[in-house]
Parts: C-alpha cells; sequence; structure tokens
C-alpha cells in the first residue's frame, strides 16, 4: 500500500519520429490497487480482513507516459510507480511496442513487497468498574520494530446488539512509521451489570492470517441514587384539596438514573409528580407528593420507587383530613362577589352543591347577625361562636342575600341546586356572611363547615354627559332666515355595568344622531356598554312660534335607563331675539287734569334684545278704539231750607214730580282706564222712593227690559254741626248729571309723543314722552303703535279726560252763641271733593296760632292746605280764642284750585261769669 517510482528514458535513434506504446503484460487487469492513505479512511472495507483480493487482480503497475511519440533522434522520461497490495517478490518486463514496427524492447523490472510485523505493548486493556452505558476511554499502545511502515485499522464491533459492552475508536486507523509506536484511544461502554470481556481486533493492511486481538475487560454497575426523606407526613390537610410535599431524589453516579413510581394502595389519595423520569448525573431533582384527601379522617399508604438497574425505595406516607368534603361546581366560598349590580333589580347566582366524600351529611345554613334565620333553623347556639364583638349581635329587619334552600341532606355522591338571590332598593354596597352548619355521619355535633361573605355593590346607572346643559341663542335681524340650529351632545356609560337608555325631548327640539338626522319616533332604546361613548346632535327650531316676539322655550331632555328607574335630565334652551323692546307700562292714564291745561307723562321704553331696534310711533285710526268726546253738564241745585221743612211725603211726591218732569241721564264712569261711558235714560226705567234712616232717601230704578240692572239713588241729609248754621250749603262746580257730546277732534290734537321715531342700541334705554291737551270737559282713549322694523308692533293704550274741579262745604256760617270769653271755641267744617278732578285747596293768611294756643281774636284752621281726591273729603278744625268779654264776628277763607275763594263767618259773643246781688253798694 505504500507507492514506488523508479524512472528510465526512452530514445529515438532514427531519423524519423517515433510512436510508442510501453505496457506491462504480467500486471493484473482489475481495478488500480489501493495506497495506504486512502485505506486508513476505509475502514469497513473487506480487505483489512481479506487481504485484497476480488474477481481481478488488480493494476499495480502504473507507467506514465505510457503512450506517445518522440521526434528523431529524440528521447522521453517515462516514470513507472508500483503500489503492491500483495505480499510477494516481483519480476516482469516492460515492453516497448513501436507503431508499424512491434516489440522493439523489454525491460526486466524487479520488487519485494513485505507487511511489517506490528505487535500490541498492552493486549489487554482493563477499564474496571463501568457504569452502564458511560463511555470510558482508555490508550492502545501499537509498536513497529522493522524498517518499513505499516497500515493498522481497529475493526468495528461485530454484533453490537448482543454485546455485553461496546467499544469503539475515535481514531482507529493510520500509518505508523519504521521504529515507532502509536497510541489508539479505545472506548468502552458497558451495557449489562457485572463482569464483562470482550476482544476487540487490531488489523494490518496486507497481513494474512487473522488480526491481532486484544482484550478489553470491565464491570457493569447502574445509578447510585439516594431518595430523602422516607417519611412524609403531611400532618393535618383539607380534604378534596391538593396538599403537596418534596421528594428529593439525588443521583451520585455518572450515569442519567431513569425511575418510576408506584403507590402501594389501590385507590391510593396520594399522586407523584412526575411519576417517572430521569435523574441527571451528579445532580439532584424533585418529585412532587400531592396528596387529596376524601373524609375527614387519618389516610395512610406506601410509594415504591423503581430505579431502572438499581435497587427499590418505599417511602412511607401519612396524612389527615380537615374540612368538608361538601363542594359547588362553581366558585362560591369562602367569597363570592356579585360585582357591580344595579340597585332595584335582582341578583341570581344558581350553583349546584356535592357530597365528594364517604359519609352522608345534614346541612343548615344561617346568615351571621340576623335572628331570623336563626330562628327558622332552630340553630342552637354553639360554645365555638361564642363572640363578645357587639357587630356579631343580630340585625334587625331581614338579610339582602338569601339561599334557597336552608336545610339539605346530601348523600355520597349526591348533588343538590341552590339558589342565591339579593335586591336593593338603595345604591350600596353590602356584605353579608352565610355560614353552613353539618352533623357528618353518625356524629352528633354540629359544625361549621362553609363560610362564605357574600358582597355586592349596588350602583346607580352613571353616565357622563357632555354639557349637562344645551343652550341656542339665535339673533333674527331683518334680512335674516330662521334655519334650523343643532348642537351636539355627547352621553358616556362611566358605570361598570352596560345600560339602555330611552331619550324623550319635547318640541321644538328633535334629538338627532350625529349626522344630523332626526331619530325616529320608534326607535329602540340605546345600548351603551361600560365604557362607550355615543355621540348625538339635538335639533332647535326657531321657527316654531310664527310671531316677532323673541321667546325662549326651555324644556327638559329625559333620559330613562331600562335597568333602572333613575332618571337623567338635561336641561335645553332655547331663544330666539327679535328686534323687541320693553315699555315701562302699556297703560298711560293721564287721569283727570283741569280744563284747558297739559301734562306729560314719560315711559322708559328699553331695547331690550341684542339687536338694535329701529322703531317708529303712530296712533291707531280705529274709530270704534278711539274715542274722543266732551261731557256737557247740567246743574240741579235744590233749595235746602226747602229739604229741611218738607215732611218725607211731600219729599216723595217733590222727588216723583222732578223725575216725571226731567229726562235726566246717569253718567258712570271708571277713574283708570276710561271705558265709553254707560248712559241710562231715567224716564224709561221703573223707580220708587223709599225711606231710610238718617234721612237718607233711596230711590230704586228697576228696568223695564231683563238686560239692565237695577239702579239705587241714594240722597242723603247732610248732617248739622253743633251749631245750626244760618244759611243753606254751598255747592260749587259742575253737577254729577250730565250729557256727552262727541267731538269732531284729530288725535293729534290731544295727544302726541315724542320721539316719533329712533334707533334704540342693545340695552339702551329712552324716556318717551306722552302729552295730553285737556280741551274743556274732554274724555279721550287713544290706541298708540310703536312700530319696530323686524319686530312686533306694541299697543300702549293713552287714556286722560279734563274736567273743572267742584267741590261742597256742610257749612258757611258758624254760631257759637255765648261763650266764656278765655276758652278756646272749636267747630269743624267738612269740604268734599264733588267733582271729577282732584284739587288742592288752601287757607289763605292763616294764623301763626297754635290749636292749644291760639292768638286773641285770630282764628286758626288746621290743616290750612292739602289735596282731595275725587269723592273724598277733609274735615277743617276751627280754633277761636274770644279774648274779650264782648261780640265777635270773624271771617276765614278756603280757596279751593284757582275757583273763588269761599267764606266761612264766624261769630259769637265772649263773656266771663258775673253775680247780680241786690244789695245796696254802701252798707
Amino acid at each position: 500500500g505504500f507507492p514506488r517510482t523508479l524512472r528510465c528514458c526512452l530514445s529515438n535513434t532514427s531519423l524519423v519520429p517515433m510512436a510508442f506504446n510501453l505496457c506491462i503484460p504480467e500486471d493484473g487487469l482489475g481495478e488500480p490497487s489501493i495506497c495506504s492513505s486512502v485505506q486508513i479512511f476505509k475502514i469497513t472495507h473487506p480487505s483489512w480482513r481479506k487481504g485484497a483480493p476480488g474477481f481481478m487482480k488488480p493494476r499495480e503497475f502504473r507507467i506514465s507516459p505510457c503512450r506517445g511519440t518522440i521526434r528523431s533522434l529524440g528521447s522521453q522520461d517515462i516514470e513507472v510507480t508500483l503500489c503492491s497490495n500483495s505480499v510477494r517478490e516481483y519480476k516482469l518486463e516492460l515492453v516497448v511496442d513501436v507503431d508499424g514496427v512491434g516489440k522493439v524492447l523489454a525491460l526486466t523490472l524487479t520488487a519485494r513487497c513485505i507487511v511489517p510485523p506490528l505487535r500490541v505493548l498492552n493486549p489487554v486493556m482493563a477499564f474496571g468498574h463501568c457504569c452502564l452505558k458511560v463511555p470510558y476511554q482508555e490508550k492502545l499502545t501499537l509498536v513497529n520494530d522493522s524498517d518499513f511502515p505499516g497500515c493498522y485499522c481497529v475493526l468495528p464491533q461485530e454484533h453490537k446488539e448482543k454485546a455485553a459492552a461496546w467499544y469503539s475508536s475515535c481514531e482507529p486507523s493510520g500509518i505508523i512509521e519504521a521504529h515507532s509506536s502509536v497510541e489508539i484511544p479505545i472506548t468502552l461502554e458497558a451495557q449489562l451489570l457485572g463482569e464483562c470481556n470482550i476482544t476487540a481486533e487490531l488489523a494490518v493492511f496486507g497481513r494474512e492470517g487473522s488480526p491481532l486481538e486484544i482484550h478489553l475487560e470491565c464491570v457493569g454497575q447502574g445509578p447510585v441514587v439516594y431518595a430523602y426523606p422516607r417519611n412524609i407526613n403531611f400532618g393535618t390537610i383539607q380534604v378534596l384539596q391538593d396538599s403537596s410535599k418534596s421528594l428529593h431524589l439525588s443521583n451520585q453516579s455518572d450515569i442519567p438514573a431513569p425511575f418510576w413510581v408506584e403507590m402501594a394502595g389501590k385507590r391510593s389519595h396520594w399522586r407523584i409528580e412526575p411519576s417517572k423520569g430521569v435523574v441527571p448525573p451528579n445532580s439532584e431533582m424533585s418529585v412532587i407528593v400531592t396528596a387529596n384527601l376524601d373524609d375527614t379522617k387519618k389516610f395512610q399508604d406506601k410509594m415504591k420507587l423503581f430505579i431502572e438497574n438499581s435497587h427499590t425505595t418505599i417511602i412511607s406516607l401519612q396524612a389527615e383530613g380537615t374540612g368538608t368534603t361538601v363542594v359547588t361546581n362553581k366558585p362560591f366560598a369562602p367569597k363570592f362577589d356579585f360585582k357591580p349590580h344595579f340597585s332595584f333589580t335582582p341578583c341570581r347566582y344558581e350553583f349546584k352543591m356535592m357530597n365528594k366524600g364517604q359519609r352522608i351529611h345534614r346541612l343548615f345554613w344561617i346568615t351571621e347577625g340576623f335572628s331570623t334565620f336563626q330562628r327558622s333553623t332552630c340553630h342552637p347556639v354553639l360554645s365555638g361562636t361564642k363572640s363578645k364583638d357587639p357587630s356579631q349581635s343580630p340585625r334587625p329587619g331581614s338579610p339582602v342575600f338569601k339561599l334557597r334552600p336552608l336545610m339539605m341532606e346530601l348523600r355520597p355522591g349526591q348533588t343538590v341546586e341552590m339558589v342565591l338571590e339579593g335586591c336593593s332598593s338603595t345604591a350600596q354596597e353590602v356584605k353579608e356572611r352565610l355560614l353552613c352548619y353539618a352533623t357528618v355521619g353518625k356524629e352528633k355535633a354540629k359544625k361549621q363547615i362553609i363560610q362564605v361573605d357574600v358582597t355586592c355593590r349596588f350602583i346607580c346607572p352613571a353616565v357622563q354627559i357632555s354639557p349637562r346643559a344645551i343652550s341656542f341663542h339665535v339673533e333674527k335681524k331683518p334680512s335674516d332666515v330662521l334655519a334650523l340650529q343643532y348642537q351636539p351632545l355627547s352621553l358616556k356609560n362611566t358605570c361598570s355595568l352596560p345600560f339602555s337608555i330611552v331619550l324623550d325631548l319635547e318640541q321644538p327640539f328633535l334629538i338627532c344622531n350625529v349626522d344630523q338626522q332626526p331619530l325616529p319616533a320608534d326607535s329602540k332604546p340605546m345600548m351603551l356598554d361600560v365604557g362607550e361613548e355615543l355621540h348625538l346632535c339635538i335639533q332647535f327650531n326657531p321657527a316654531d312660534e310664527n310671531n316677532l316676539n323673541s321667546w325662549v322655550a326651555e324644556r327638559v331632555l329625559r333620559m330613562r335607563f331600562l335597568e333602572h328607574p333613575h332618571e337623567e335630565q338635561i336641561s335645553v334652551r332655547g331663544e330666539v331675539c327679535f328686534p323687541n323692546l320693553h315699555l315701562q307700562t302699556k297703560a298711560v292714564d293721564f287721569g283727570c287734569i283741569m280744563n284747558d291745561t297739559e301734562q306729560e307723562l314719560c315711559v322708559e321704553m328699553t331695547n331690550c334684545s341684542p339687536i338694535p331696534a329701529q322703531y317708529r310711533w303712530s296712533f291707531q285710526t280705529d274709530s270704534q278704539v278711539n274715542t274722543i268726546r266732551r261731557i256737557l253738564t247740567r246743574r240741579i241745585l235744590p233749595s235746602s231750607q226747602q229739604m229741611e221743612r218738607t215732611p218725607w211725603k211731600q219729599r216723595t211726591i217733590f222727588y216723583k214730580a222732578i223725575l216725571c218732569k226731567v229726562t235726566l241721564f246717569l253718567h258712570a264712569r271708571k277713574r283708570a282706564f276710561v271705558l265709553p261711558a254707560c248712559l241710562l235714560n231715567i224716564s224709561t226705567l221703573d223707580w220708587e222712593v223709599a225711606p231710610c234712616s238718617f234721612c237718607i232717601i233711596a230711590i230704586v230704578l228697576r228696568p223695564g227690559r231683563r238686560s239692565l240692572q237695577p239702579v239705587v239713588l241714594v240722597f242723603q241729609e247732610l248732617p248739622s254741626t253743633a251749631v245750626e248754621p244760618q244759611s243753606s250749603v254751598r255747592r260749587r262746580g259742575l253737577s254729577q248729571f250730565s250729557e256727552v257730546e262727541h267731538l269732531n277732534v284729530g288725535m293729534k290734537e290731544v295727544f302726541d309723543v315724542l320721539p316719533l321715531w329712533g334707533v334704540l342700541q342693545p340695552g339702551e334705554s329712552q324716556l318717551v314722552t306722552f302729552t295730553f291737551f285737556g280741551h274743556a270737559n274732554i274724555v279721550a282713549r287713544v290706541t298708540a303703535l310703536c312700530h319696530v322694523e323686524g319686530g312686533p308692533t306694541y299697543k300702549v293704550v293713552v287714556t286722560g279726560e279734563a274736567s273743572c274741579p267742584s267741590y261742597q262745604l256742610d257749612v258757611e256760617e258758624i254760631d257759637w252763641g255765648l261763650q266764656v270769653f278765655n276758652k278756646v271755641l272749636k267747630a269743624e267744617v267738612t269740604l268734599w271733593n264733588t267733582g271729577v278732578v282732584e284739587f288742592t285747596y288752601v287757607v289763605p293768611n292763616s294764623s301763626t296760632g297754635t290749636a292749644a294756643n291760639p292768638l286773641p281774636g285770630v282764628p286758626v284752621v288746621m290743616p290750612t292746605t292739602g289735596s282731595i281726591a275725587p269723592g273724598e273729603e277733609q274735615v277743617l278744625k276751627v280754633y277761636y280764642l274770644p279774648g274779650k268779654p264782648r261780640v265777635f264776628c270773624r271771617t276765614f277763607q278756603v280757596q279751593v284750585a284757582h275757583l273763588e275763594p269761599a267764606e266761612i263767618h264766624l261769630k259769637g259773643e265772649g263773656t266771663f261769669p258775673r253775680i247780680t246781688m241786690d244789695l245796696p253798694w254802701v252798707l
């Protein structure tokens, strides 16, 4: 397998070119021989075990070049290489064949091929104790004492699956030089426990006979695993609940330790996770031992720990159950939260209770703190549940949460359906504790097995409204056209539950969607999820009222919740502003002024709109509304002396005669807002005279037509003062009986208004002056119109009348007679306003004295001045001190308005007490 090359030269001695062919006829005709450098990579090639035989003898010689042409008188170098695969001696010929001539030359080739004798220094390799399936490596020394190199290979193991150990080499083949040695690594992996002796083969390339044998010895052993603790006591644990402890496995060997676990008892209450696995070499791992008990008693069991290729370990297990084996199919104890729930809506929770234990359970439920439940279940007081906490004392009323059924009996594996309900009429957070007591199996003592803290937060729907108040403001100028107005409205669910809402809003407002389209009247309730926001629009129709007055519409947008009686309200306000004015009054009454005078009254006019208001004044031309007429008066002056001297029967005849001969008209007049006068022709009425007390004569007028009401005219004789007057009662001015004459006078001659036109800015005020010209005995009523451009027309009723003042004094002379001269005399004079116009009076040249201390001979009248309304009277008190014992006669005046003053005469005689004796002067 080690090639050798020799060289020779072939010369052409002729004068022509020579074409030649070289060959070794005795060389093999098979595949080329194998070189050692290639053979070492073919450890599975059959040539390692059987030399290099094949179907045909290999070609061991290689000639280069084997053919060619040599020019005349030229030469060619030839290389002949021998790579022998056989141990033998060679003597062959190299034949030179010339084209056209034949064999012209033969060159003898000789060679000898040998295999060096290699030896193993340690043909027996002891590996000692080997863990199963763990590779162990040792060095094998190969020595070449010859002068030639050699090629070697550790042959692969045959029938490996049945071997007690496996061997291999990471460098199984190679070339060993002459007079050298190599170390070959040998790896051994024990597969069975106990002693193991196997033979490995080392082949030398080209060596005939059996390969070199190497004996491999070892002792196979399994993993060493230590488990602790050997006794696991869980103590007291809750039944039907997993309780876990750790079992530690320590692998103190160099190989992994596969393990598995089995429980000794049937239907064991323990389980191991993982129940099988592998403990890594020289490491530790833990397995979880979990106990799940189904009764409140003591349980014991044993666990078998199997280690592959090692011994088995027994672990003792022990636990005692506590609690209850009654469970629910849904989460319920120890705390149950209904989560947020709307008040007024019952909350309900359905679940099942199952007895997963081995014994029968008799259960009953109570609500802690409520004596009603305790009485209903006949629950005795347990010594273990006594508490001094005042919060544990029974509370009045009934609990919010109610559980049905309250009592039951559960056999092993039996299930019963339970219902928990609650409802609250107020928004609050309710916390109540439900307690379940049971007697288990044949036990007589009752014990608490379940405690549930039930919580529910009853809430009201909460919605974030933006904005809380919606306001529309429209300013209508004369050139503007009213259009629909929109305002956004957003509703956001800020509570922790979804709800459905129904919105209700009255005209002139409408609820629209975000696209400003009105919602249908029969639209379904709108659902709002938690945190969801609904965007709407509110529509306002400013043309809902078709007048020109500024108006305000205030409505309430009501939001009702289907899940709760709570209601939200949003104020919606719409304001439409026209050019509007505010007048201080809509009726200007001048009352009654004196004839041929004029009077002005001012009315404040304010622009109450945010728009400039252009106005103008005019008078309404309707003759039925505007009336201007004159009152014609007649004077009737009956003699007071005749009335005083005439008996009652004669007076009746007198009044009858007057009423029969003269046709009179009764003029009924109202002071405020003068209406057209009501005139009654007395001659068309039935009348009768009836006597009255206090010298009053009443004439009852009964109308002949049913549409008129009876009228009573009362005539009263004026009472006499303490001192009888010496003359008749004085009446001045016009009488109460009048006739009506309509005047052809223009309204502008009676009334006037200034300014006639103008512009008022927003908020600006202006005084409007109304003037009444008091033509003699006139009664006028007109309607003034204030026209606002782009706004309404305002009406102001203007009334007034003019008349002459009329009054009456009850006495014109006061006679005190004989009085003590140093005594203050007193008397009264009554002044009546018998007209329709208020007047003022004055006592000219009044005295500077007082009522308690008047000046002698100077009368004192009080009050000296005043104003008397129509139909009213004023009593003038007169004080006079004679001062001297003599006859006195004095006069004072009372002037009413511009009329001629009236004189009141005072007379009497001042004296003093005197005694007359008839005795002589000189005694």
